[in-house]
């Protein structure tokens, strides 16, 4: 179904994305330290909160539903529908996001910045459905493609970042580069998807159904790490928060990666084996390729942590053994959690995939405010943690109950290939 030049060019993505996002993160804090670090990751949570409602919830049900699609027509169809819904909800959410941004950075990025970060996320929507359109169609050597254009977006902002151009100067070069190169991406989608034909009006129904999806996700996710950053900013200061920024980012070359490997590769598999005894073959392969790599990778960064900080930023980003442990291990129960995620997506299961948002990075600014006297990095690091092993359990419960409940097995012959 993924053939092994599919895979490869997923890998490459993923590789590619995250090399740009080092390398723009090591001249920032080059530049200019932690602080810089910790307030251009806020502007970019606003990118990510407007971006983010339509890329993990219409644009998901977008790969989910191409790959399921049963004619071209309805390909074309979800296509045409999936880029409205995208950019409507976009759209709605971007009107109040700058304002949300500078409440939670305590004014100390302006509201103008905010706007443009606002405007970036609109923008990269369009890209990101053409992404979404050929993921369900496993289509990921023409993704590799789009991701090399974007990469030269982030090539050029380190670039004015190590000129020594101010954070509005850069944000605003991003805001005009995604206008660009949406536009660019738009001409094309319009003659991919074709005239106005109707296609199958169920598809549309299911599709719709994922906006809740990405309103639960996009939002709450980007909201509690900007939350989060400000939290932590009065609690402890913004150094630190560009620490425990510099450590997440450091997991993320194995979250990222993870999240990438189940998206790019599983999830057009799971979506198109739901309902069939495969669905579980998959996710169990899935489970042990992903997990046992991250494990590994996890625990590679945990014992050379200094050196990888230091070369990732400078020697100014030191933290302790146990912080760092501590994040480590909640980013692999994070990224088992997602497996399980995933699951859900694949099976359409949208109300108990919005009600398990709750329990992940919306916990953990909780627990940061309700733990908050005496706050330390390392209290920060295993709140962390908390919340995420209680994801995890809610993720697994949510994806087997309904299946144990329903009666629904697998054949005999694959008995042992059952997820729980």
């Amino acid at each position: 179904m993924t053939s092994s030049q599919s895979v490869l060019a997923a890998l490459c993505i993923i590789l590619i994305d995250l090399s740009g996002r080092a390398g723009l993160d090591k001249v920032l804090a080059l530049s200019g330290g932690p602080d810089r670090v910790a307030l251009w990751a806020q502007l970019q949570s606003v990118v990510e909160l407007v971006s983010t409602v339509a890329i993990v919830g219409v644009l998901l049900g977008l790969t989910v539903l191409v790959a399921q699609a049963k004619s071209p027509r309805d390909e074309r169809a979800l296509l045409r529908d999936a880029l409205k819904l995208g950019l409507l909800t976009s759209l709605t959410v971007g009107l109040a996001a700058p304002w949300l941004g500078t409440w939670l950075t305590q004014e100390k990025i302006s509201l103008g910045l905010f706007v443009l970060a606002a405007l970036a996320g609109f923008f990269a929507v369009v890209p990101a459905t053409l992404n979404a359109y050929w993921l369900g169609k496993h289509l990921q050597q023409r993704m590799l493609g789009l991701a090399l254009l974007a990469s030269v977006i982030l090539l050029l902002i380190a670039a004015g970042a190590w000129l020594g151009l101010s954070l509005g100067n850069l944000i605003l070069f991003q805001c005009l580069a995604l206008l660009f190169f949406a536009g660019a991406t738009l001409r094309y989608l319009r003659k991919l998807a074709g005239s106005s034909e109707q296609g199958d009006r169920e598809y549309y129904r299911k599709l719709t159904s994922f906006v809740p999806v990405g309103l639960a996700i996009g939002i709450m996710s980007p909201v509690s790490l900007l939350l989060v950053r400000g939290l932590l900013s009065g609690m402890l200061s913004w150094n630190d928060v560009g620490l425990m920024q510099a450590l997440w980012r450091s997991a993320e070359w194995v979250t990222a990666t993870a999240a990438g490997v189940m998206s790019l590769i599983f999830l057009p598999r799971l979506s198109a084996s739901h309902g069939s005894a495969q669905f579980n073959r998959e996710l169990v392969r899935a489970g042990v390729i992903v997990l046992a790599a991250a494990a590994i990778l996890l625990l590679g960064i945990y014992f050379n942590q200094s050196a990888m900080l230091a070369t990732l930023y400078d020697t100014r980003f030191a933290v302790s053994d146990e912080a760092a442990a501590l994040i480590m291990l909640g980013s692999w129960v994070r990224v088992a959690s997602w497996l399980f995620l995933f699951g859900l997506f694949a099976a359409s299961r949208t109300r108990l995939i919005v009600a398990g948002e709750v329990l992940s990075l919306p916990l953990f600014a909780l627990l940061l405010w309700l733990f908050s006297e005496g706050m330390t990095l390392e209290r920060a690091s295993l709140l962390y943690l908390t919340s995420f092993i209680v994801y995890l359990g809610f993720n697994a419960a949510a994806l087997y109950w309904p299946l144990r409940n329903s009666g629904w097995q697998t054949p005999r012959d694959s008995s042992r290939s059952d997820f729980i």
